[in-house]
């Protein structure tokens, strides 16, 4: 993945954008992928030091300024190709039974003959052998050697056949770059289809990155992503999950991106408008499907053993938290008269997301929902109003199935309660006979 050295930026108002790459600086950056991509090609079966020899050539008379784009570009191809090594504990077994063979031949050789590297591979070899084709087996011996090492590893497949993919893939990872250092993001999207808020709410979940949204007028959402990163010193621990999210951010639909970007002083990088639009159509291709989370797959297995009333299917929709944030639940819950309830599972969040789910339900939220939690964030299940049909579970180690389900009778009677009193209170009164 590229990092912050292969990008420029320049200050453009409050804010800064990604340097633009010129009609004769792309000419340039076409040229180079050309180059890298043939270089590639041809040089499958060599080993990484031999194609970064051969790029090393290529690459004499790029300008000192351009020199970021093409080794930018070789990145990016790098991180598409394939590149195997030999067996390791093959190389390192020959590496130190030579080295013992070698110390005794030194000792044995002290002052009657000069130290001679080939004269000893040689005779290791004899000796491996037992004399016969001592010759190849010297020669493959020195070549194995350090076949463990990564610049020995061989390059057994390539990403790209053409310069366009790269070049698409490696605009991309410029965006990427500026993001690894950056401790906070804000996305907006204007009026996004539920499916797709779906999957990059789901994105931000499977990446566990701390994550509010916030509704606004006509449909306008924006998202931000924190880390424990903004409370400290500027880290890539946070900062990687941000650029492996951007593909996702942008083919979500989003207008504007803003981060907060740590360096030698702050900055803000805003990428909005054309820029945005040109990198839509790679980051669709690199968004792919999110796995689901290993916990709530975990439960989803093991719920249906129990003898009970309710199904579990993974969650499908959004669920409006009483207008503070929307949340993506992980599965649902349907009793067989068709009562729903949702389940998220907010095991990695911050004290302040359970704190606003809880506002939600004192709010008066509609749906019901069992908001999970991990006893780590020092949360009682009490905060929860105890008269709500929503409820907090909050669970040590592992999800539980058995008091998952526990959870749910008690909010269904919460729920049946709701539900008879509304039709009470829906019932029209008789009227009073006048004598």
């Amino acid at each position: 993945m590229l990092t912050a050295d292969f990008v420029r930026l320049r200050k453009k108002g409050d804010h800064h954008v990604l340097e633009g790459v010129s009609d004769a600086a792309m000419q340039d950056v076409r040229a180079y992928a050309d180059r890298i991509v043939g270089i590639g090609l041809g040089a499958l079966g060599q080993t990484r030091a031999e194609v970064e020899g051969l790029r090393a050539r290529a690459a004499e008379g790029v300008s000192f300024r351009n020199k970021a784009f093409f080794d930018g570009l070789a990145i990016v191809f790098d991180d598409a190709a394939t590149f195997e090594g030999r067996d390791g504990e093959a190389s390192r077994a020959n590496r130190m039974a030579l080295f013992e063979f070698a110390t005794r031949w030194r000792r044995e050789a002290q002052g009657t003959a000069s130290f001679d590297r080939a004269a000893v591979i040689d005779a290791f070899a004899a000796q491996k052998t037992g004399g016969a084709q001592a010759a190849g087996a010297a020669q493959a011996l020195d070549r194995e050697m350090y076949a463990d090492r990564k610049r020995e590893e061989r390059l057994s497949a390539v990403g790209f056949s053409t310069s366009g993919p790269l070049i698409a893939r490696w605009e991309v990872g410029r965006v990427q770059a500026i993001l690894l250092r950056s401790t906070a993001i804000t996305v907006e999207l204007h009026a996004p289809p539920p499916e797709v808020l779906r999957k990059l709410l789901r994105a931000l979940k499977f990446h566990q990155l701390l994550h509010s949204v916030e509704p606004h007028e006509s449909g306008r959402l924006a998202i931000r992503i924190d880390g424990t990163s903004s409370l400290f010193d500027a880290t890539t621990k946070y900062g990687l999950r941000y650029a492996i999210l951007v593909p996702a951010m942008i083919a979500a639909g989003a207008s504007r991106i803003l981060a907060e970007v740590k360096g030698r002083s702050a900055k803000i990088f805003l990428l909005e408008g054309e820029a945005l639009l040109a990198l839509r159509v790679e980051a669709e291709r690199l968004a792919g499907e999110v796995p689901p989370r290993e916990e709530v797959e975990d439960l989803l297995t093991r719920f249906p053993l129990l003898a009970s009333r309710w199904t579990a299917q993974r969650g499908a929709r959004l669920v409006d938290l009483a207008g503070i944030t929307v949340c993506v639940p992980d599965l649902d819950f349907v009793r067989d008269d068709g009562l729903r309830v949702a389940f998220e599972l907010l095991g990695f969040w911050s004290r302040k997301a359970v704190w606003d789910r809880v506002e939600a339900v004192e709010r008066g939220l509609a749906e019901p929902v069992l908001f999970a939690v991990s006893e780590r964030l020092r949360v009682s299940a009490e905060a929860m109003p105890s008269e709500a049909p929503s409820a907090l579970y909050v669970f040590k180690g592992t999800l539980r199935p058995k008091l998952v389900l526990e959870h749910l009778e008690r909010m269904a009677v919460a729920c049946d309660a709701r539900a008879a009193s509304t039709i009470t209170a829906k019932k029209p009164r008789k009227a009073k006979k006048i004598p």
